[in-house]
């Protein structure tokens, strides 16, 4: 079902570019990996293409492998039956996920779908397998990128629940920032995310975070712009996700 899905929203699969493997090589994931197991994710992965809205996998999908955002942006959303949404992460380049479903072979947790037009590389379940077969050692490493997303989502439920949202906003736009700690290379200082999916993301009203936004602009913080955020002073936004006034 999943691999179905995929494939009709997603471009032809072709092999990875010199470019798109530079990309590759800024994910702290990856660079940590020994040479040889690096070199077989390359070799047995493929890049897809994905227009908007378009699915990497959906909610209850079987895991079919991991991915890494490559270009563009992938939101990991739910829905409840009342029809109420809710973001849980906006990942970017370089940016791995998909790794939960092949420890303990469940389905996906949640629908990842393009947020822009993007690229993410694929590396299928069968050559996974193959990879760690032939070094079982390995599944420490794939265990170490799911570790430090557990640690993430811990400290995110604990700020929901003692946390002011000042707080909570200044912590999300950090964690946006860094990649989820995900990226090796320097940030940007700008943010591509809406008013609309950071409150979808902390569980607050798009009124409560414009507020907090524009204060944060008004301390000369942050900057708003249409659909994004860009970050003047790094210092004193972590001093706000401190809790800091």
């Amino acid at each position: 079902m999943q691999a179905k899905a995929a494939t009709s929203e997603a471009g032809r699969s072709v092999a990875i570019t010199p470019a798109q493997r530079v990309v590759l090589e800024s994910s702290e994931w990856f660079a940590a990996l020994d040479p040889a197991f690096r070199q077989a994710i390359v070799a047995s992965s493929r890049v897809m293409t994905l227009p908007v809205g378009g699915a990497v996998f959906h909610r209850g999908d079987p895991c079919d492998g991991i991915y890494c955002v490559l270009s563009g942006a992938v939101c990991f959303s739910g829905s409840a039956p009342s029809g109420r949404g809710s973001v849980a992460a906006l990942v970017e380049a370089p940016q791995w996920f998909g790794e939960i479903g092949l420890f303990d072979g469940g389905a996906r947790t949640h629908d990842a779908l393009a947020d822009i037009t993007s690229t993410v590389l694929h590396l299928p379940l069968r050559h996974l397998a193959k990879i760690l077969a032939h070094d079982p050692g390995r599944w420490r490493q794939l265990g170490l990128l799911l570790v430090r997303k557990l640690r993430i989502a811990l400290t995110l439920l604990e700020d929901m629940a003692l946390e002011p949202p000042r707080v909570r906003l200044a912590r999300c736009l950090i964690n946006l920032l860094e990649g989820y700690g995900q990226r090796k290379a320097a940030p940007s200082y700008s943010l591509r995310v809406s008013q609309e999916r950071l409150g979808m993301m902390l569980s607050l009203s798009r009124q409560t975070v414009n507020e907090l936004l524009r204060q944060l602009e008004q301390d000369e913080v942050i900057q708003c712009r249409r659909g994004g955020v860009r970050i003047l002073d790094l210092g004193r936004l972590t001093e706000a996700a401190r809790g800091a006034s």
